[in-house]
């Protein structure tokens, strides 16, 4: 789900006209003092103006307030080259659950580098799968002072990990005082939804008169936990009945959007409910899904930042700082359910490669819930298993340096450490050996899938019993991942006046750095062994040195014309090293009218998960199986026909419709394995990147710009996707694609394989090494523009953000050259925007934004037929379902400062309660046909209340 809202134009868009320069001229006239220099993000050498030619976006504390943001995550994802991201409230089945990044430009998350205050924060210390990235979650909120996005990349300035751009964030500096602060967001429509923040600000010392001053902030975060069983009824009634019959799930058999399902507690036999259920429908035992599907999971996170500098003499200051930040989520998931028609769950054995296999059995004759002597089939859910997860973490920096001058010369150097760790532990997952111990052998059956243990599902478990804590513990035992990185790095650069032409200063900067890192992932013993039945598993064990060295210069050609230079060598360890050239210009062609432009390469060495010792043993999961789904269509519509011609009370009529879900489900929405291995011959990933455009102020206060990018990737380190290597899977070599034999198929018997036409086996997984297997490529306009007026009201301020993608493509390997233009597909809209209206009128600020997303199609790329006009026919969807909406969202501020001290401010998100668009791929996949996978819908116009007191 991506968030938008409106971002304050760039002061420094307006910078980069000649009229600022005037102004800070203006500025130095009237106060008698010198302007100072600063460093701009996306540049190494300071400047009086903070002129550049690269377009950034400056969010500064008033804009930040606007948004209504009450975490970095929620912030950076207001950004309109924002393209969504992992976050901690969908991080439940992640490898990197607990943590929430950032994605520029439909890049991924490790191509964008987040900075603190111009410098590196630790990543995440568990990866998500092979991506290594800055968990904002760990970063504190009330401490920034602004923002700047760099949107064209910073491979040449920054590094390898800067592809998609560069996000910095600055904390606040020279802080006098107290400052208090406190905040709560709730929906009007549900309660449930609610997080508070608290911070406390405080700062002593005047560096300027005082020659020192120490900043220190700690934030406090919680978020209440929500299960959609608590907001169900305000779904959007788009998502009923109709839809929750189109995917896995029992849909089909009680309507209620989907919720109930005859896997349920104490369960069902072919002769129907088993004793003790509650809640019986048509003969079968129910039970309501809705009550372990987790909307929200409940979080709580203390942030704390503290920041010093000291004058050691005119020309010499000192500096530190220490962040730090704990963390800790709480998921809750599903209990498990046992099927007997249920396919087999595949995995596999980290530690010897070895194929696994949980087969569902049907119940021997024996069984006392069998009937007449006759294997049973079995229909449960585990309701005591747990189903619970936890994630615990903690991050940290610490630096110190020195900074200052030396002739005309600015130097700057620092060492320090950093580091991350993470503990998640989950419970609710059946072992393998566990299994075999209290209920029995799945591996020992007949060619009916009946059980040969005559004890099978009659031992040490009980079902619908109480059953007690030893074994429990031995059927679902604790599992999970430590992670722990460390980083510890020097750095230094040097920047000043090397010459002039015509009057005109000639710039150069250079510096460099070193840093050491090492990186731990480490699984429980279960996982490792694989004894948790359908549970991948992550491992690396890595350390290495990296060196880089940057050259910068800015040369004013003429009066007008200026240009930038930069150049980065970087060297990883045993790879070859890499120099990224950047090359940028800036023409103020008149007084109210400039053009810019830049043009560099970039690249990214392999993480430490990707070349190094690792394994990584993972599901894909809604995997539509080309050469079954379209069969397993047709019969699911033959078995639901066939149901609706029976009586409503036939116990005939819910099996049928129940197995119309599984058949379904099965081959339209599976989940196979992938068993992936470090690959240490990968190469790195290279870019190229360029950007063109202008800034036109027609008069003071008034600005308009509009920025082309281009970026193109190459060699990226991947997978080929499920999707792909399917739609070519007669090219692939031998044992990359696995499919089980006819003989065991469990979706289709022999008669329906000869009438629906079924020739192959039931897709089980693929097997591969991490490779340079691709490319992207994506291309767009920024367009931004501000006004600033004075009325008899107060002073206005109108700024406008909008993003507008007219190309994405990622390389098909099947094809051997790109898919589709997903631009305007799904999820890749054409046109992402935001408009701010701010009036200043005496102790009151108001501020109201509109944000924009423009509609899509459910289609992705060209191997997906699912979602095709065709496809959603096929499904029964009409034309106007088979696209996600455009949606507009209005969000209003109002803040009053009329009593000493205090700050009172209330935000209003959605303040016309607007529905978002309803998108029924989400509801279908993602969702399984239960829920929707929008958590707008149901939480509809909120409030967040702020207070906050200086003194």
């Amino acid at each position: 789900m991506k968030r938008h809202s409106v971002i304050k134009k760039s002061a420094l868009a307006v910078a980069l006209t000649l009229a600022y320069a005037q102004m800070a001229v203006a500025q130095q006239q009237e106060t008698g003092q010198p302007v100072q220099k600063v460093f701009v993000t996306g540049s190494n050498i300071a400047k009086i103006d903070s002129e550049t030619a690269t377009p950034v976006t400056v969010m500064r504390r008033a804009d930040i307030v606007r948004t209504g943001a009450n975490s970095v995550t929620e912030l950076l994802g207001t950004l309109t080259s924002s393209t969504g991201s992992l976050t901690d409230i969908g991080g439940s089945n992640s490898f990197a659950g607990g943590s929430s990044s950032v994605s520029l430009r439909n890049l991924g998350k490790q191509s964008t580098l987040i900075l603190l205050n111009s410098r590196r924060v630790a990543p995440y210390a568990l990866a998500d799968y092979n991506e290594v990235f800055t968990n904002l979650d760990a970063l504190p909120l009330d401490a920034i002072e602004r923002v700047e996005v760099l949107r064209n990349g910073g491979s040449a300035v920054y590094g390898s990990d800067a592809v998609a751009g560069v996000i910095n964030i600055i904390t606040r500096g020279d802080y006098q005082g107290v400052h208090l602060k406190a905040s709560q967001d709730r929906s009007l429509k549900n309660n449930e939804f609610r997080t508070s923040n608290a911070s406390i600000t405080g700062g002593v010392g005047d560096f300027a008169n005082d020659g020192y001053n120490v900043l220190a902030n700690v934030e406090l975060f919680k978020r209440n936990a929500v299960n959609w069983r608590q907001v169900v009824d305000d779904m959007n009634p788009a998502y009923g009945r109709k839809f929750g019959a189109v995917a896995s799930g029992s849909g089909r058999m009680f309507g209620d959007r989907g919720a109930p399902s005859s896997f349920s507690y104490p369960g069902n036999t072919d002769a129907g409910a088993i004793a003790g259920c509650t809640t019986v429908a048509s003969g079968l035992c129910q039970y309501d899904r809705f009550s372990r599907f987790q909307a929200v999971p409940e979080a709580e996170r203390v942030n704390a930042l503290v920041s010093g500098k000291l004058r050691i003499n005119d020309k010499v200051d000192a500096f530190a700082e220490v962040l730090f930040s704990q963390t800790q989520t709480d998921y809750l998931s599903a209990f498990p359910t046992y099927g007997s028609a249920n396919p087999d769950t595949v995995w596999g054995n980290p530690r010897t490669g070895e194929r696994l296999t949980f087969t569902s059995l049907y119940l021997p004759g024996t069984h006392p819930l069998s009937t007449a002597g006759e294997p049973a089939e079995l229909r449960y859910r585990f309701a005591d298993a747990g189903g619970d997860s936890t994630v615990k973490s903690s991050q940290y920096r610490v630096l110190t340096g020195l900074k200052g001058t030396w002739d005309k010369y600015d130097w700057e150097t620092a060492a320090g450490v950093m580091g991350s760790k993470t503990k998640m532990r989950s419970r609710g997952t059946l072992s393998a050996s566990g299994f075999k111990q209290v209920i029995g052998d799945y591996s020992q059956f007949d060619e009916n899938y009946v059980a040969l243990d005559p004890n099978f599902f009659n031992r040490d478990y009980k079902i619908g019993q109480q059953n007690s804590a030893q074994v429990l513990n031995t059927l679902f035992p604790e599992n999970g991942y430590d992670g722990k990185i460390t980083q510890f790095f020097v750095d230094g650069k040097i920047s000043g006046e090397i010459a002039q032409i015509g009057g005109r200063s000639v710039g150069l900067a250079l510096g460099g750095e070193l840093r050491h890192e090492k990186f731990e992932i480490n699984p429980t013993a279960n996982l490792l062994n694989g004894d948790i039945v359908g549970n991948g598993s992550a491992t690396a064990n890595a350390k290495r040195m990296t060196g880089a060295a940057f050259a910068e210069v800015n040369v004013p050609v003429t009066d007008k014309l200026e240009l930038n230079g930069a150049a980065r060598l970087d060297k990883y360890e045993n790879f070859d090293a890499h120099v990224s050239p950047k090359l940028a210009f800036r023409y103020a062609a008149t007084k109210q009218l400039m053009l810019r432009g830049t043009i560099e390469s970039g690249f990214r060495a392999p993480n430490l998960t990707e070349s190094a010792q690792s394994s990584k043993f993972a599901f894909d999961n809604g995997v539509v199986d080309p050469r079954r789904c379209p069969q397993a269509l047709a019969l699911a519509q033959d078995l639901d026909a066939q149901a609706d011609a029976l009586a409503s009370d036939d116990p005939n009529k819910q099996r049928l419709a129940a197995r119309a879900d599984t058949v379904e489900g099965n081959e339209c929405a599976a989940g196979v394995f992938s068993n992936v291995r470090n690959n240490p011959d990968l190469e790195p990933e290279t870019s190229r990147s360029a950007t063109l455009g202008f800034v036109y102020e027609p008069v003071k206060g008034y600005s308009f710009s509009v920025d082309y990018w281009n970026i193109v990737r190459k060699d990226e380190i991947g997978l080929k996707s499920t999707s792909d290597l399917l739609a070519a899977e007669a090219d692939q070599p031998a044992g990359v694609i696995e499919r089980g034999t006819l003989a065991n198929d469990k979706t289709f018997n022999a008669a329906e394989r000869a009438q629906y036409g079924v020739t192959a086996g039931s897709l089980i997984g693929t097997s591969g090494m991490f490779e340079n297997v691709s490319k992207t490529k994506t291309s767009g306009l920024d367009v931004t523009a501000s006004g600033r007026f004075n009325t008899g009201y107060g002073k206005v301020n109108v700024d406008a953000n909008a993003t507008y993608l007219t190309d994405l493509r990622y390389f098909s390997t099947s094809r051997g050259d790109y898919g589709d233009n997903l631009a305007g597909r799904y999820d890749a809209p054409k046109v992402v925007a935001n408009t701010t209206v701010a009036l200043e009128s005496g102790n009151f600020s108001n501020a109201l934004r509109a944000s924009y997303n423009r509609g899509t199609q459910l289609r992705g790329d060209f191997f997906d037929e699912s979602f095709t006009t065709e496809g959603c026919e096929a499904r029964g969807w009409s034309t106007s379902e088979c696209k996600v909406g455009s949606y507009v969202r209005w969000d209003y501020t109002l803040a009053y400062r009329g009593f000493k001290n205090w700050t009172l401010t209330a935000f209003m998100r959605n303040i016309f309660d607007h529905r978002p668009p309803v998108d029924l791929r989400a509801f279908a996949s993602d969702g399984g046909g239960v829920i929707p996978q929008s958590l707008r819908d149901v939480q509809g116009r909120s409030v967040r209340l702020t207070a906050e007191y200086s003194f």
